[in-house]
Protein backbone atom coordinates (compact mmCIF):
# COMPACT_ATOMS: atom_id res chain seq x y z
CA UNK A 1 0.00 0.00 0.00
CA UNK A 2 1.79 3.14 -1.24
CA UNK A 3 1.24 7.03 1.19
CA UNK A 4 -1.45 8.84 -0.45
CA UNK A 5 -0.48 12.62 -1.91
CA UNK A 6 -1.69 15.92 -0.14
CA UNK A 7 -3.35 16.94 -2.84
CA UNK A 8 -4.61 20.15 -0.75
CA UNK A 9 -5.41 21.44 3.11
CA UNK A 10 -7.98 23.64 3.99
CA UNK A 11 -8.13 24.79 8.33
CA UNK A 12 -11.63 23.83 8.78
CA UNK A 13 -11.36 25.02 12.49
CA UNK A 14 -9.41 25.27 15.43
CA UNK A 15 -8.88 26.44 19.16
CA UNK A 16 -6.15 26.32 21.64
CA UNK A 17 -5.47 22.31 22.09
CA UNK A 18 -6.69 21.31 18.48
CA UNK A 19 -6.61 22.08 14.60
CA UNK A 20 -9.17 20.31 12.56
CA UNK A 21 -8.30 20.23 9.00
CA UNK A 22 -9.67 18.82 5.93
CA UNK A 23 -7.29 17.24 3.02
CA UNK A 24 -8.19 16.79 -0.15
CA UNK A 25 -6.08 13.13 -0.91
CA UNK A 26 -5.08 11.20 -4.13
CA UNK A 27 -3.29 7.72 -4.24
CA UNK A 28 -1.84 6.46 -7.60
CA UNK A 29 -4.74 4.25 -8.89
CA UNK A 30 -6.70 7.57 -9.60
CA UNK A 31 -8.77 7.44 -5.39
CA UNK A 32 -9.29 10.86 -4.42
CA UNK A 33 -10.97 11.39 -0.91
CA UNK A 34 -12.00 15.19 -0.53
CA UNK A 35 -12.04 16.45 3.05
CA UNK A 36 -10.35 13.76 4.63
CA UNK A 37 -10.45 14.91 8.64
CA UNK A 38 -7.36 15.44 10.30
CA UNK A 39 -6.90 16.56 13.61
CA UNK A 40 -3.52 18.30 14.95
CA UNK A 41 -2.13 19.89 18.04
CA UNK A 42 -0.80 23.76 17.18
CA UNK A 43 2.34 22.68 19.64
CA UNK A 44 3.50 19.89 16.75
CA UNK A 45 6.33 17.45 17.74
CA UNK A 46 8.06 15.47 15.97
CA UNK A 47 6.76 12.21 17.65
CA UNK A 48 3.21 13.45 17.59
CA UNK A 49 3.27 13.18 21.52
CA UNK A 50 0.03 15.52 22.51
CA UNK A 51 -0.65 14.09 26.22
CA UNK A 52 -0.17 12.06 28.31
CA UNK A 53 -1.84 9.50 30.88
CA UNK A 54 -1.36 8.18 34.45
CA UNK A 55 -2.12 4.99 36.34
CA UNK A 56 -2.36 6.36 39.85
CA UNK A 57 -1.60 3.73 42.31
CA UNK A 58 -2.47 4.38 45.94
CA UNK A 59 -1.53 1.25 48.46
CA UNK A 60 -2.34 -0.79 45.84
CA UNK A 61 -5.73 0.46 44.54
CA UNK A 62 -5.68 2.39 41.71
CA UNK A 63 -7.59 6.18 41.72
CA UNK A 64 -9.87 6.47 38.83
CA UNK A 65 -11.75 9.83 37.73
CA UNK A 66 -15.87 10.05 36.92
CA UNK A 67 -15.85 12.23 34.04
CA UNK A 68 -18.54 13.72 32.17
CA UNK A 69 -17.62 13.74 28.13
CA UNK A 70 -19.84 16.25 26.05
CA UNK A 71 -18.81 14.72 22.78
CA UNK A 72 -20.99 10.80 24.01
CA UNK A 73 -23.48 12.63 26.31
CA UNK A 74 -21.69 10.20 28.72
CA UNK A 75 -19.94 9.77 32.31
CA UNK A 76 -16.78 7.47 32.13
CA UNK A 77 -14.03 6.34 34.68
CA UNK A 78 -10.52 7.14 33.61
CA UNK A 79 -7.49 7.96 34.71
CA UNK A 80 -5.72 11.31 34.85
CA UNK A 81 -4.47 12.92 31.36
CA UNK A 82 -3.91 15.97 29.93
CA UNK A 83 -2.09 17.81 27.53
CA UNK A 84 1.64 18.61 27.43
CA UNK A 85 2.43 21.95 27.89
CA UNK A 86 5.33 23.69 25.56
CA UNK A 87 9.20 22.93 26.59
CA UNK A 88 7.22 20.32 29.30
CA UNK A 89 8.33 16.58 28.98
CA UNK A 90 6.07 13.42 29.06
CA UNK A 91 7.27 12.31 32.54
CA UNK A 92 6.96 16.34 33.86
CA UNK A 93 3.66 16.46 32.48
CA UNK A 94 2.57 13.46 33.84
CA UNK A 95 3.62 14.15 37.44
CA UNK A 96 1.83 17.71 37.20
CA UNK A 97 -1.51 16.39 35.94
CA UNK A 98 -1.76 13.62 38.72
CA UNK A 99 -1.43 16.47 40.96
CA UNK A 100 -3.70 18.86 39.53
CA UNK A 101 -6.20 16.38 38.82
CA UNK A 102 -6.02 14.06 42.03
CA UNK A 103 -3.78 16.09 44.88
CA UNK A 104 -1.51 13.44 44.83
CA UNK A 105 2.29 13.66 44.09
CA UNK A 106 4.86 10.80 42.95
CA UNK A 107 8.48 11.13 43.23
CA UNK A 108 10.23 11.15 39.89
CA UNK A 109 11.83 7.82 39.92
CA UNK A 110 8.64 6.66 40.95
CA UNK A 111 7.14 7.04 37.43
CA UNK A 112 6.90 3.97 35.52
CA UNK A 113 6.98 4.64 31.75
CA UNK A 114 4.63 2.39 30.10
CA UNK A 115 5.19 3.55 26.51
CA UNK A 116 2.91 5.30 23.91
CA UNK A 117 -0.95 4.67 22.43
CA UNK A 118 -2.65 6.56 19.38
CA UNK A 119 -5.78 7.84 20.44
CA UNK A 120 -7.65 7.44 16.65
CA UNK A 121 -5.06 7.03 14.35
CA UNK A 122 -7.36 7.28 11.03
CA UNK A 123 -7.95 11.41 12.46
CA UNK A 124 -5.76 12.36 14.99
CA UNK A 125 -1.56 13.13 14.23
CA UNK A 126 -1.62 12.56 17.91
CA UNK A 127 -0.25 10.07 20.34
CA UNK A 128 -0.38 9.78 24.38
CA UNK A 129 2.50 8.92 26.23
CA UNK A 130 1.33 6.00 29.66
CA UNK A 131 3.03 6.11 32.80
CA UNK A 132 2.36 4.64 36.21
CA UNK A 133 2.80 6.71 39.00
CA UNK A 134 3.53 4.05 41.95
CA UNK A 135 3.50 4.89 45.31
CA UNK A 136 1.60 8.12 45.05
CA UNK A 137 1.04 9.93 48.16
CA UNK A 138 -1.06 12.91 49.39
CA UNK A 139 -4.91 13.72 49.77
CA UNK A 140 -7.18 12.94 47.72
CA UNK A 141 -9.25 15.65 45.84
CA UNK A 142 -11.33 15.55 42.74
CA UNK A 143 -10.62 18.75 40.49
CA UNK A 144 -13.16 21.78 40.87
CA UNK A 145 -11.53 23.83 37.78
CA UNK A 146 -12.26 21.83 34.84
CA UNK A 147 -15.08 20.80 33.47
CA UNK A 148 -16.66 17.49 33.34
CA UNK A 149 -14.32 16.01 36.16
CA UNK A 150 -16.20 14.62 38.80
CA UNK A 151 -15.66 12.34 41.93
CA UNK A 152 -12.29 10.47 42.47
CA UNK A 153 -12.18 6.70 43.59
CA UNK A 154 -10.15 4.44 44.85
CA UNK A 155 -10.56 1.01 43.44
CA UNK A 156 -9.21 -2.29 44.20
CA UNK A 157 -7.30 -4.43 42.12
CA UNK A 158 -10.11 -6.91 41.93
CA UNK A 159 -12.45 -3.94 41.40
CA UNK A 160 -10.07 -2.68 38.54
CA UNK A 161 -9.82 -5.85 36.95
CA UNK A 162 -13.86 -6.37 36.87
CA UNK A 163 -14.66 -2.74 36.02
CA UNK A 164 -12.04 -3.75 33.55
CA UNK A 165 -13.16 -7.09 32.22
CA UNK A 166 -17.22 -5.68 32.25
CA UNK A 167 -16.75 -2.95 30.21
CA UNK A 168 -17.33 -0.69 32.76
CA UNK A 169 -14.26 1.33 31.63
CA UNK A 170 -15.09 2.81 27.94
CA UNK A 171 -12.08 5.18 27.80
CA UNK A 172 -9.14 3.29 25.43
CA UNK A 173 -6.71 5.39 27.10
CA UNK A 174 -7.58 3.90 30.47
CA UNK A 175 -7.80 0.52 29.39
CA UNK A 176 -4.39 0.09 27.16
CA UNK A 177 -3.02 1.87 30.53
CA UNK A 178 -4.39 -0.39 32.84
CA UNK A 179 -3.47 -3.36 30.71
CA UNK A 180 0.19 -2.33 30.08
CA UNK A 181 0.68 -1.51 34.14
CA UNK A 182 -0.60 -5.17 34.70
CA UNK A 183 1.44 -6.33 32.16
CA UNK A 184 4.94 -4.40 33.26
CA UNK A 185 3.83 -5.69 37.43
CA UNK A 186 3.67 -9.02 36.55
CA UNK A 187 6.90 -8.96 34.77
CA UNK A 188 8.93 -7.36 36.90
CA UNK A 189 6.90 -8.16 40.41
CA UNK A 190 5.32 -4.53 40.74
CA UNK A 191 5.51 -0.88 40.67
Amino acid sequence: MSRPTVKGRRLAAENSKWQVYFDHLADGRGNVVRDYLVIESPLRRADHITGVGVVPVVDEQFALLQCYRHATGSKLWEFPRGFIDPGESPAAAALRELSEETGLICAPNDLVPLGFYAPEPSTMAARGALFAACRCEGALRAPTDEIGLGALSLFSADAMAELAASGGIEDAGTLVAYYRYCSHKAGHGGC
